[in-house]
């Protein structure tokens, strides 16, 4: 008897169990099988090394990245604008006060060039006459600004406008340095490097013993090929009595999508045949101060 109400009372543990694990006497379900959640990882990203001369530790060289910009230029065409503004500010004294008087240089250039190397440029100068030169394969064309609309040959063979862009001689002028801070950033939808110098290179510091340089700073914003897009540049020195502000700005439009046409005057020179070589007044030559320069950010001639 004692037996078989031991068994009974086993009996009935066992099927208090199953109730347990599964109410109302439903069958166990299997266990849910849980998927791990993947752990993002950072995906390795496409790196844009540097362009020409310009090294990661920020040191420029001049020359190797004027080279890259010109190679980014072959056979393609643009437009290009510079403007160029010196501010003198000489003091005297007079009276036993101190008169000022300032006078402010003005340069301009205003490039286009085609797909063809074709070219027009158009410059102006403080204190001298402005004009236009034109050139393609058919020789180079001078027209003054007061020369009521003709103009003269002046000479013949392959155009070539890369002395009027005076590229190599800004960048070894005013980017020639150890040490930059070198950035990415995006323009309309492309990738520019960003060099960025706040300290003068000693050429143009040591460029007078007299002279004390503040406020530097050159920026200038260049393409992974190599292309200068852009160039702004201004400090302020003082020289004896004299305190001193410059301002350059330089920028490339439309590359690789610009037009040029041969101008009515010098279609009437190559048409009529009368391309008569004339003697054209030289145009200042450019000094390290004096940068022929032109209007900047985009318009048209």
């Amino acid at each position: 008897m004692v037996r078989r109400l031991a068994l009974v009372a086993l009996v009935a543990v066992t099927l208090a169990g199953c109730s347990a694990l599964a109410p109302d006497g439903a069958a166990p379900t299997p266990a849910e099988t849980v998927t791990p959640v993947a752990v993002p990882t950072d995906a390795p990203t496409e790196t844009v090394s540097p362009p020409p001369g310009v090294a990661a530790n920020g040191s420029v060289s001049p020359g190797a990245l004027t080279r890259a910009h010109f190679a980014a230029l072959a056979d393609r065409s643009f437009r290009w604008r510079l403007d160029y503004r010196r501010s003198v500010d000489r003091s005297a004294p007079v009276g036993g006060e101190t008169a000022s008087n300032v006078s402010v240089d003005v340069a301009e250039r205003r490039l286009r060039v085609g797909d063809d190397g074709s070219y027009r440029l158009a410059r102006r100068m403080t204190g001298m006459v402005g004009g236009t030169v034109y050139a393609d394969d058919t020789g180079r064309y001078v027209r003054g600004a007061d020369s009521n609309g003709t103009g003269y040959r002046v000479g013949s063979g392959e155009p070539n406008y890369r002395h009027y862009l005076r590229t190599g001689q800004t960048l070894g002028r005013y980017f020639a340095v150890d040490a930059s801070t070198v950035s990415t950033v995006e323009r309309e939808g492309r990738t520019y490097y960003r060099v960025h110098v706040t300290a003068p290179p000693r050429t143009l510091a040591e460029g007078h013993a007299k002279q004390t340089i503040t406020d530097y700073a050159a920026t200038a914003y260049v393409a992974p090929e190599g292309l200068v897009r852009a160039v702004v540049v201004e400090y302020e020195y003082t020289l004896t009595d004299d305190r001193v502000a410059v301002s350059l700005r330089s920028a490339y439009r439309g590359v690789g999508e610009t037009d040029l046409s041969r101008p009515d005057w010098v279609a009437d020179l190559v048409d009529g045949g009368t391309a008569a070589t004339g003697t054209a007044t030289a145009g200042p030559t450019a000094t390290a101060e004096t940068v022929t320069p032109t209007p900047v950010d985009g318009g048209d001639q």
